[in-house]
């Protein structure tokens, strides 16, 4: 990689990991890796995305949405955990 390919979000994540801030650059990169896979609709509706220690608690407006994801987040943990490139998620929380 170029410096010309690098954007600001690659120099922020070097920064925080140089102050020893690596928590704060996963849970970044968990939120942003989690709204590409759910989507727009799905994005819209998540009333918040929290991730501390290993746990990623999502609180969704509609309660159906609720209950499809609890079915699906098994399969969501795993696919944000390759995007991830470790296996950064242990647990997701569905409120």
């Amino acid at each position: 990689m170029n410096w010309e390919d690098r954007t600001a979000d690659y120099y922020i994540h070097r920064m925080l990991r140089q102050w020893d801030m690596g928590s704060l650059a996963t849970e970044i990169d968990v939120e942003r890796v989690y709204r590409r896979l759910a989507g727009d609709l799905i994005t819209r509706l998540t009333q918040s995305i929290k991730f501390k220690d290993g746990t990623l608690r999502l609180r969704y407006a509609a309660a159906a949405l609720r209950q499809e994801m609890t079915f699906r987040r098994d399969s969501l943990m795993h696919r944000m955990n390759e995007e991830l490139g470790a296996e950064v998620i242990k647990k997701i929380v569905i409120l």
